[in-house]
Protein backbone atom coordinates (compact mmCIF):
# COMPACT_ATOMS: atom_id res chain seq x y z
CA UNK A 1 0.00 0.00 0.00
CA UNK A 2 1.17 3.59 -0.59
CA UNK A 3 2.77 5.07 2.46
CA UNK A 4 0.73 7.79 4.15
CA UNK A 5 2.47 10.92 5.50
CA UNK A 6 1.49 12.67 8.70
CA UNK A 7 -1.09 15.38 8.25
CA UNK A 8 0.26 18.61 9.80
CA UNK A 9 1.66 22.07 9.12
CA UNK A 10 4.70 22.80 7.00
CA UNK A 11 7.65 24.90 8.17
CA UNK A 12 6.73 28.51 8.70
CA UNK A 13 7.70 31.15 6.17
CA UNK A 14 8.57 33.74 8.74
CA UNK A 15 7.94 35.14 12.17
CA UNK A 16 5.83 38.33 12.59
CA UNK A 17 5.78 40.39 15.72
CA UNK A 18 2.18 41.39 16.44
CA UNK A 19 0.32 43.15 19.23
CA UNK A 20 -3.23 42.46 20.37
CA UNK A 21 -5.86 44.25 18.22
CA UNK A 22 -9.62 44.46 18.10
CA UNK A 23 -9.75 41.47 15.80
CA UNK A 24 -7.70 39.49 18.28
CA UNK A 25 -9.74 40.35 21.43
CA UNK A 26 -11.36 36.91 21.27
CA UNK A 27 -7.97 35.45 21.93
CA UNK A 28 -7.18 37.55 25.02
CA UNK A 29 -7.48 34.49 27.22
CA UNK A 30 -4.47 33.13 25.42
CA UNK A 31 -2.55 36.40 25.09
CA UNK A 32 -0.13 38.03 27.44
CA UNK A 33 0.33 41.69 28.16
CA UNK A 34 2.55 43.15 25.47
CA UNK A 35 3.50 41.60 22.18
CA UNK A 36 3.64 37.92 21.33
CA UNK A 37 5.22 35.88 18.53
CA UNK A 38 2.67 34.33 16.15
CA UNK A 39 3.68 31.83 13.48
CA UNK A 40 2.03 32.14 10.06
CA UNK A 41 1.89 28.98 7.91
CA UNK A 42 2.70 29.28 4.27
CA UNK A 43 0.73 26.23 3.13
CA UNK A 44 -0.67 22.89 4.29
CA UNK A 45 0.33 19.43 3.11
CA UNK A 46 -2.47 17.31 1.76
CA UNK A 47 -2.77 13.57 1.54
CA UNK A 48 -1.52 12.21 -1.76
CA UNK A 49 -4.03 9.99 -3.53
CA UNK A 50 -3.11 6.32 -3.66
CA UNK A 51 -1.64 5.21 -6.94
CA UNK A 52 -3.45 2.30 -8.58
CA UNK A 53 -0.06 0.77 -9.42
CA UNK A 54 0.94 0.57 -5.77
CA UNK A 55 -2.38 -0.51 -4.24
CA UNK A 56 -2.42 -4.15 -3.08
CA UNK A 57 -5.65 -6.00 -2.49
CA UNK A 58 -5.95 -7.68 0.91
CA UNK A 59 -5.15 -11.40 0.83
CA UNK A 60 -8.16 -13.70 0.64
CA UNK A 61 -9.09 -15.33 3.94
CA UNK A 62 -7.41 -18.70 4.38
CA UNK A 63 -9.62 -21.75 4.35
CA UNK A 64 -10.22 -23.22 7.81
CA UNK A 65 -8.47 -26.54 8.43
CA UNK A 66 -10.52 -29.62 7.76
CA UNK A 67 -12.02 -31.08 10.94
CA UNK A 68 -10.57 -34.36 12.23
CA UNK A 69 -12.03 -37.48 10.67
CA UNK A 70 -14.46 -39.57 12.66
CA UNK A 71 -12.78 -42.97 13.21
CA UNK A 72 -14.51 -46.14 12.02
CA UNK A 73 -14.59 -48.90 14.63
CA UNK A 74 -13.43 -52.21 13.15
CA UNK A 75 -13.16 -54.47 16.18
CA UNK A 76 -13.30 -54.71 19.96
CA UNK A 77 -11.77 -57.57 21.95
CA UNK A 78 -11.47 -58.58 25.61
CA UNK A 79 -7.67 -58.47 25.24
CA UNK A 80 -4.81 -56.26 26.45
CA UNK A 81 -4.16 -53.25 24.23
CA UNK A 82 -0.55 -53.19 25.46
CA UNK A 83 0.29 -56.71 24.29
CA UNK A 84 -1.31 -56.40 20.84
CA UNK A 85 0.44 -55.36 17.64
CA UNK A 86 -1.05 -53.81 14.50
CA UNK A 87 0.21 -53.78 10.90
CA UNK A 88 -1.23 -52.33 7.67
CA UNK A 89 -0.71 -52.46 3.93
CA UNK A 90 -2.99 -51.59 1.04
CA UNK A 91 -4.61 -55.02 1.23
CA UNK A 92 -5.61 -55.35 4.90
CA UNK A 93 -5.07 -54.36 8.51
CA UNK A 94 -3.60 -57.13 10.65
CA UNK A 95 -4.09 -57.30 14.43
CA UNK A 96 -2.02 -59.80 16.41
CA UNK A 97 -2.79 -60.76 20.00
CA UNK A 98 -1.11 -63.48 22.03
CA UNK A 99 -3.61 -66.10 20.90
CA UNK A 100 -5.01 -65.04 17.52
CA UNK A 101 -4.51 -63.11 14.28
CA UNK A 102 -7.32 -60.88 13.01
CA UNK A 103 -7.43 -59.88 9.37
CA UNK A 104 -9.48 -56.69 9.01
CA UNK A 105 -10.95 -55.52 5.70
CA UNK A 106 -13.24 -52.49 5.43
CA UNK A 107 -16.86 -53.48 4.99
CA UNK A 108 -16.25 -57.14 5.90
CA UNK A 109 -16.38 -59.19 9.06
CA UNK A 110 -12.98 -59.70 10.75
CA UNK A 111 -11.30 -62.97 9.86
CA UNK A 112 -10.03 -64.57 13.07
CA UNK A 113 -7.40 -67.27 13.15
CA UNK A 114 -6.43 -68.97 16.44
CA UNK A 115 -2.61 -69.04 16.64
CA UNK A 116 -0.13 -69.33 19.50
CA UNK A 117 1.52 -66.01 18.69
CA UNK A 118 2.63 -65.00 22.19
CA UNK A 119 4.06 -61.44 22.22
CA UNK A 120 6.82 -61.36 19.58
CA UNK A 121 5.07 -62.13 16.26
CA UNK A 122 5.23 -60.06 13.09
CA UNK A 123 3.66 -59.82 9.62
CA UNK A 124 5.44 -60.17 6.27
CA UNK A 125 4.03 -59.68 2.78
CA UNK A 126 2.54 -63.18 2.78
CA UNK A 127 2.68 -64.60 6.30
CA UNK A 128 2.38 -64.31 10.03
CA UNK A 129 5.74 -65.27 11.61
CA UNK A 130 5.93 -66.36 15.24
CA UNK A 131 7.59 -68.67 17.79
CA UNK A 132 5.77 -71.57 19.45
CA UNK A 133 6.80 -74.84 21.10
CA UNK A 134 10.52 -74.57 20.40
CA UNK A 135 10.34 -73.51 16.74
CA UNK A 136 9.74 -70.61 14.36
CA UNK A 137 6.55 -70.93 12.30
CA UNK A 138 4.78 -69.14 9.47
CA UNK A 139 1.10 -69.08 8.59
CA UNK A 140 -0.35 -67.63 5.39
CA UNK A 141 -2.19 -64.32 5.84
CA UNK A 142 -4.78 -64.81 3.12
CA UNK A 143 -5.97 -68.40 3.54
CA UNK A 144 -5.35 -71.30 5.85
CA UNK A 145 -3.13 -73.92 4.27
CA UNK A 146 -4.47 -77.50 4.34
CA UNK A 147 -1.42 -78.67 6.25
CA UNK A 148 -1.55 -75.84 8.78
CA UNK A 149 1.45 -73.74 9.80
CA UNK A 150 4.90 -74.23 8.25
CA UNK A 151 7.83 -74.95 10.54
CA UNK A 152 10.73 -72.74 9.47
CA UNK A 153 13.43 -73.70 11.99
CA UNK A 154 13.96 -75.13 15.46
CA UNK A 155 14.74 -72.56 18.15
CA UNK A 156 14.82 -73.46 21.82
CA UNK A 157 14.52 -69.99 23.34
CA UNK A 158 11.68 -67.63 22.44
CA UNK A 159 12.93 -64.44 20.69
CA UNK A 160 12.33 -61.03 22.21
CA UNK A 161 10.86 -59.77 18.94
CA UNK A 162 10.35 -60.62 15.27
CA UNK A 163 10.57 -57.74 12.75
CA UNK A 164 9.76 -57.49 9.05
CA UNK A 165 9.02 -55.01 6.31
CA UNK A 166 5.42 -55.79 5.43
CA UNK A 167 6.22 -55.24 1.76
CA UNK A 168 8.78 -58.09 1.81
CA UNK A 169 8.92 -61.75 2.83
CA UNK A 170 12.18 -61.65 4.81
CA UNK A 171 12.27 -61.21 8.57
CA UNK A 172 14.76 -61.04 11.44
CA UNK A 173 14.54 -61.47 15.19
CA UNK A 174 16.08 -60.20 18.41
CA UNK A 175 17.30 -62.70 21.02
CA UNK A 176 18.34 -62.20 24.64
CA UNK A 177 20.57 -65.02 25.84
CA UNK A 178 20.79 -66.43 29.35
CA UNK A 179 24.24 -64.83 29.73
CA UNK A 180 22.60 -61.40 29.15
CA UNK A 181 23.72 -60.82 25.57
CA UNK A 182 21.44 -59.26 22.95
CA UNK A 183 21.84 -60.34 19.34
CA UNK A 184 20.09 -59.95 15.98
CA UNK A 185 19.55 -63.00 13.76
CA UNK A 186 17.92 -64.15 10.56
CA UNK A 187 17.20 -67.54 8.99
CA UNK A 188 19.35 -68.75 6.14
CA UNK A 189 18.52 -72.14 4.66
CA UNK A 190 16.53 -72.94 7.81
CA UNK A 191 19.52 -72.21 10.03
CA UNK A 192 19.96 -69.29 12.42
CA UNK A 193 22.57 -66.79 11.23
CA UNK A 194 23.80 -64.08 13.63
CA UNK A 195 24.00 -60.59 12.13
CA UNK A 196 25.15 -58.67 15.22
CA UNK A 197 25.84 -59.22 18.93
CA UNK A 198 25.67 -56.18 21.17
CA UNK A 199 28.09 -55.31 23.99
CA UNK A 200 25.07 -53.93 25.86
CA UNK A 201 21.32 -54.01 25.33
CA UNK A 202 19.15 -53.54 22.24
CA UNK A 203 15.95 -51.67 23.09
CA UNK A 204 14.22 -51.07 19.75
CA UNK A 205 14.44 -52.85 16.41
CA UNK A 206 12.79 -52.33 13.04
CA UNK A 207 13.29 -53.49 9.46
CA UNK A 208 13.04 -51.13 6.47
CA UNK A 209 13.69 -52.66 3.06
CA UNK A 210 16.80 -54.80 3.33
CA UNK A 211 18.24 -53.06 6.42
CA UNK A 212 17.75 -53.41 10.17
CA UNK A 213 17.84 -50.38 12.47
CA UNK A 214 18.11 -50.62 16.23
CA UNK A 215 18.67 -48.63 19.41
CA UNK A 216 21.65 -49.88 21.38
CA UNK A 217 22.88 -49.05 24.87
CA UNK A 218 26.53 -50.08 25.07
CA UNK A 219 26.57 -48.63 28.62
CA UNK A 220 23.84 -47.68 31.05
CA UNK A 221 24.23 -43.96 30.41
CA UNK A 222 24.53 -43.67 26.63
CA UNK A 223 22.53 -44.85 23.64
CA UNK A 224 23.00 -44.78 19.88
CA UNK A 225 21.17 -45.85 16.73
CA UNK A 226 22.73 -48.52 14.53
CA UNK A 227 22.17 -50.08 11.12
CA UNK A 228 23.08 -53.48 9.68
CA UNK A 229 22.11 -54.94 6.33
CA UNK A 230 19.99 -58.08 6.29
CA UNK A 231 22.72 -59.64 4.21
CA UNK A 232 25.24 -58.90 6.98
CA UNK A 233 28.42 -56.86 6.84
CA UNK A 234 29.63 -53.74 8.61
CA UNK A 235 27.45 -52.12 11.27
CA UNK A 236 27.00 -48.31 11.20
CA UNK A 237 26.40 -46.19 14.31
CA UNK A 238 25.34 -42.66 15.15
CA UNK A 239 27.14 -40.64 17.79
CA UNK A 240 26.13 -41.54 21.34
CA UNK A 241 23.47 -39.56 23.17
CA UNK A 242 22.48 -39.36 26.82
CA UNK A 243 19.11 -39.48 28.52
CA UNK A 244 16.04 -41.52 27.71
CA UNK A 245 16.39 -43.65 24.60
CA UNK A 246 13.72 -44.02 21.87
CA UNK A 247 11.25 -46.81 22.47
CA UNK A 248 10.29 -47.11 18.79
CA UNK A 249 11.91 -46.72 15.39
CA UNK A 250 9.88 -46.42 12.20
CA UNK A 251 10.40 -45.13 8.70
CA UNK A 252 10.63 -45.59 4.97
CA UNK A 253 13.51 -46.15 2.56
CA UNK A 254 14.19 -42.39 2.59
CA UNK A 255 14.01 -41.70 6.35
CA UNK A 256 14.31 -43.37 9.72
CA UNK A 257 12.07 -41.55 12.20
CA UNK A 258 12.16 -41.55 15.99
CA UNK A 259 10.92 -39.50 18.95
CA UNK A 260 13.49 -38.07 21.33
CA UNK A 261 11.47 -37.86 24.55
CA UNK A 262 14.32 -36.13 26.37
CA UNK A 263 14.16 -33.11 24.08
CA UNK A 264 10.56 -33.59 22.88
CA UNK A 265 11.72 -33.56 19.26
CA UNK A 266 10.61 -35.69 16.30
CA UNK A 267 13.74 -36.48 14.28
CA UNK A 268 14.54 -38.06 10.92
CA UNK A 269 17.79 -39.83 10.06
CA UNK A 270 19.07 -40.53 6.57
CA UNK A 271 19.34 -44.27 5.81
CA UNK A 272 23.15 -44.14 6.19
CA UNK A 273 22.71 -42.45 9.63
CA UNK A 274 24.92 -39.57 8.49
CA UNK A 275 22.36 -36.73 8.45
CA UNK A 276 19.69 -35.84 10.97
CA UNK A 277 16.98 -33.21 10.76
CA UNK A 278 14.19 -32.02 13.05
CA UNK A 279 10.64 -32.70 11.87
CA UNK A 280 8.93 -31.09 14.88
CA UNK A 281 10.14 -29.46 18.08
CA UNK A 282 8.44 -29.61 21.47
CA UNK A 283 5.93 -32.06 20.01
CA UNK A 284 4.98 -35.40 21.57
CA UNK A 285 5.05 -38.34 19.16
CA UNK A 286 4.49 -41.64 20.93
CA UNK A 287 3.44 -44.02 19.56
CA UNK A 288 4.29 -43.11 15.97
CA UNK A 289 3.93 -44.56 12.47
CA UNK A 290 5.50 -43.55 9.17
CA UNK A 291 4.09 -43.72 5.67
CA UNK A 292 4.04 -40.90 3.11
CA UNK A 293 3.99 -38.66 6.20
CA UNK A 294 4.67 -39.12 9.92
CA UNK A 295 1.78 -39.83 12.31
CA UNK A 296 2.06 -38.94 15.99
CA UNK A 297 -0.21 -39.85 18.88
CA UNK A 298 -0.49 -37.09 21.50
CA UNK A 299 -2.82 -36.24 24.37
CA UNK A 300 -4.65 -33.91 21.93
CA UNK A 301 -5.24 -36.67 19.36
CA UNK A 302 -3.36 -38.01 16.34
CA UNK A 303 -1.50 -35.55 14.12
CA UNK A 304 0.04 -35.80 10.66
CA UNK A 305 3.47 -34.22 10.14
CA UNK A 306 4.48 -33.33 6.59
CA UNK A 307 7.37 -31.42 5.07
CA UNK A 308 5.11 -28.79 3.52
CA UNK A 309 2.64 -27.77 6.23
CA UNK A 310 2.01 -27.44 9.93
CA UNK A 311 0.94 -30.51 11.95
CA UNK A 312 -2.60 -31.48 10.93
CA UNK A 313 -4.95 -33.11 13.40
CA UNK A 314 -6.61 -36.16 11.85
CA UNK A 315 -8.09 -37.79 14.98
CA UNK A 316 -9.63 -35.80 17.82
CA UNK A 317 -8.51 -36.17 21.42
CA UNK A 318 -9.90 -39.10 23.37
CA UNK A 319 -9.94 -40.03 27.02
CA UNK A 320 -8.77 -43.50 25.99
CA UNK A 321 -5.07 -44.18 25.53
CA UNK A 322 -3.79 -45.06 22.05
CA UNK A 323 -1.18 -47.81 22.31
CA UNK A 324 -0.16 -48.54 18.70
CA UNK A 325 -0.45 -47.13 15.17
CA UNK A 326 -0.10 -48.58 11.67
CA UNK A 327 -0.34 -46.78 8.34
CA UNK A 328 -0.84 -47.68 4.68
CA UNK A 329 -1.07 -45.38 1.69
CA UNK A 330 -4.80 -44.77 2.22
CA UNK A 331 -5.59 -45.24 5.91
CA UNK A 332 -4.34 -45.06 9.45
CA UNK A 333 -5.30 -47.75 11.98
CA UNK A 334 -4.79 -47.59 15.73
CA UNK A 335 -5.33 -49.61 18.90
CA UNK A 336 -7.05 -47.96 21.87
CA UNK A 337 -7.27 -49.23 25.44
CA UNK A 338 -11.01 -49.14 26.18
CA UNK A 339 -10.94 -51.37 29.25
CA UNK A 340 -11.86 -50.17 32.70
CA UNK A 341 -11.90 -51.30 36.32
CA UNK A 342 -8.98 -53.67 35.78
CA UNK A 343 -10.50 -55.35 32.71
CA UNK A 344 -8.57 -55.80 29.45
CA UNK A 345 -10.34 -54.59 26.35
CA UNK A 346 -9.02 -53.08 23.13
CA UNK A 347 -10.59 -51.38 20.14
CA UNK A 348 -9.24 -51.06 16.60
CA UNK A 349 -10.24 -47.94 14.68
CA UNK A 350 -9.36 -46.64 11.23
CA UNK A 351 -9.43 -43.22 9.53
CA UNK A 352 -8.95 -42.45 5.82
CA UNK A 353 -5.90 -40.48 4.72
CA UNK A 354 -7.10 -39.71 1.18
CA UNK A 355 -10.18 -40.01 -0.95
CA UNK A 356 -10.41 -43.32 -2.83
CA UNK A 357 -8.36 -43.04 -5.99
CA UNK A 358 -6.66 -39.84 -4.87
CA UNK A 359 -2.98 -39.66 -3.93
CA UNK A 360 -2.13 -39.71 -0.25
CA UNK A 361 -1.44 -36.26 1.23
CA UNK A 362 2.22 -35.26 1.09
Amino acid sequence: MAAFRAHGMLPFHGMLRRCPSTRALALLALAVTGCSRVEEPVSERRLAPSSPATTTAPPPPSAPPAPPSAPTLLLTLPSSAYQAAIFADDEAIELLTSSAAYRLLLGEEPLERALDLSFAATVTRQSYVYWSQGAIWSEARRATKPGGATKLAALVEQPQRFVADIARDEFAFLAHSTDDHYSIHKLEQRRVKTLYTSPGSIDALTMIGDALYFVERPSNADWRIARVKLSGGKVSFTASKTGRWPATLSGTKSDLVYYDGNRRDVLALSPDLEQERVLAKDFICSPLAVGANVYCSTMEGIFELSATSKPRQIVAASRKLITNLAVSSERLAFITDVGGHGQDQLAVNVVPLAEPGAPAPR
